[in-house]
């Protein structure tokens, strides 16, 4: 019985020193939405940017690259998205020899009319190894 005096005695003593502080919020706004854009650069990379609810007002502009970023942020310093894997090289809607057979040709020296970057495997080397990795992914393999 004398736990539960003491229990309610400090539960009570800390309600009473939350509701004492003189803090207010005097206006607020509510700004913005959320959702996420991507596309393909000319050079064939994919890129995407995400944002979520917040308030422009929050802080100074953000500038990077050729990028500026004006307004709200997110809180945390989470990792950045890897490049997405898209084994679908001539652009044909399947995942099949086909991009093996257009990768193999770029790699050869051949046309490469979607522009894809022929690194697959993104180690800064067009080799056999892109080849080899494509082949993995195509057969279920991760990607790189």
């Amino acid at each position: 019985m004398r736990r539960v005096q003491l229990a309610v005695l400090a539960v009570g003593a800390c309600c009473g020193i939350a509701t004492a502080q003189p803090f207010a919020i005097d206006w607020f706004t509510i700004d913005g939405g959320g959702g996420t854009s991507s596309g393909v650069l000319t050079s064939g990379e994919t890129i995407s940017i995400s944002g979520t609810i917040g308030q422009p007002d929050a802080g100074a502009s953000m500038t990077g690259g050729g990028f500026t970023v004006v307004g709200g942020f997110w809180a945390f310093g989470g990792p950045t998205q890897p490049p997405i894997c898209d084994p679908d090289y001539n652009q044909d809607g399947n995942v099949d020899q086909d991009d093996v057979r257009y990768l193999v040709d770029v790699i050869a020296g051949g046309e490469n009319p979607t522009g894809r970057d022929p690194d697959f495997n993104l180690d800064g080397n067009v080799d056999q190894d892109d080849f080899a990795a494509l082949v993995d992914v195509i057969a279920g393999g991760p990607c790189p």
